[in-house]
């Protein structure tokens, strides 16, 4: 095992970076077999969580979705917990000084025992076994108290960051709320929900709804086709949505993949699952945000901060509008 994670802190940039040396050592390309395919339990670490046909034993065949210790975790429980004092709704590492333990967790979720390659190819009940266990796990760590937030992501393509291509998600948890959300919750914190007061469905960037769902294009967009699900009812916390809703859930954010399949040819893309931190319940309205990579971020980007995109999320929204 490598050296454990840090986070390091640059003192002239204010740049928090974790530096993670497991990472490095992650798969780029599947062998003869899928480590991720039913059969090859062995060659990940132990299940934590498993919906199992009934008499199926653990860490063997029978499952439907399987949740694991990530092998090559970017933070790791064992780093160096931080004091107790330390680990509620902390917003920033525990250390002030240039470098601090890389705590965490870091788990993978395989979405299907069969080897596919695209969520959205995914059965309707397939997929919600995968939602509920999105939903699962992060109440698991909320609970846990350890952690003051997590995410929930998927890499689907090279493009999008994917080292293996057999159809998983991540889960990162951390024991302080990272900058970019710290600012969010700042920006909404004296004032209402901005998605509440707002008519989306109403907006040039609206593009499709659910029962309790609707999707929209964000007003400022960081790639052409970025495209936000939300629920249609205020909740901060994606771990408490209700089991009745899952099964809508799987249906718009299918409904929305194809859109973009069809308007930006199958793009490799990222879905991450924005919920509030896990002790906070104010205006925060959760979201997955989906992400077709059609361009890439470069030199402007990376030394600005500020991102370029090609396409107003208005006529994105009309694409997708009329690709339904």
């Amino acid at each position: 095992m490598a050296a454990a994670p840090e986070w390091r802190l640059d003192p002239l940039t204010g740049c928090r970076v974790l530096i993670s040396p497991d990472r490095a050592e992650r798969p780029r390309a599947i062998g003869p077999a899928c480590p991720f395919c039913e059969g090859h339990e062995s060659e990940t670490p132990p299940e934590v969580l498993a919906y199992r046909s009934p008499g199926s034993s653990p860490n063997g065949p029978g499952w439907r979705v399987r949740v694991v210790p990530n092998r090559f975790a970017a933070v790791r429980l064992d780093a160096g917990e931080p004091a107790a004092s330390a680990t509620r709704a902390q917003t920033t590492p525990v250390a002030d000084g240039p470098g601090s333990p890389g705590f965490g967790v870091a788990e993978v979720i395989l979405e299907c025992p069969q080897h596919e390659t695209a969520f959205g190819k995914l059965s309707q009940s397939q997929a919600t076994d995968v939602i509920q266990a999105w939903r699962d796990r992060l109440r698991l760590w909320r609970d846990d108290g350890r952690l003051a937030f997590a995410q929930v992501f998927k890499n689907e393509g090279p493009v999008a960051g994917a080292s293996v291509e057999h159809c998983h998600s991540q889960l990162i948890g951390i024991p302080f709320v990272p900058p970019a959300v710290e600012d969010e919750l700042r920006r909404i914190a004296s004032g209402r929900c901005p998605y509440c007061d707002s008519n989306t469905r109403l907006s040039l960037t609206f593009v499709t709804e659910s029962e309790y769902f609707l999707a929209m294009c964000p007003i400022a967009p960081r790639f052409p086709g970025e495209t936000w699900v939300l629920p249609k009812e205020h909740a901060a916390s994606f771990e408490m949505t209700p089991d009745e809703h899952l099964s809508d859930l799987v249906r718009i954010l299918f409904d929305v993949l194809a859109r973009m399949d069809r308007v930006f040819g199958q793009p490799d893309y990222n879905l991450i699952v924005r919920s509030a931190p896990f002790r906070h319940d104010g205006t925060w309205h959760w979201r997955i945000e989906l992400l077709p990579r059609v361009t890439t971020t470069a030199g402007w980007e990376w030394g600005t901060g500020l991102l370029i995109n090609t396409m107003f999320p208005e006529d994105a929204a009309r694409l997708l509008r009329d690709a339904g």
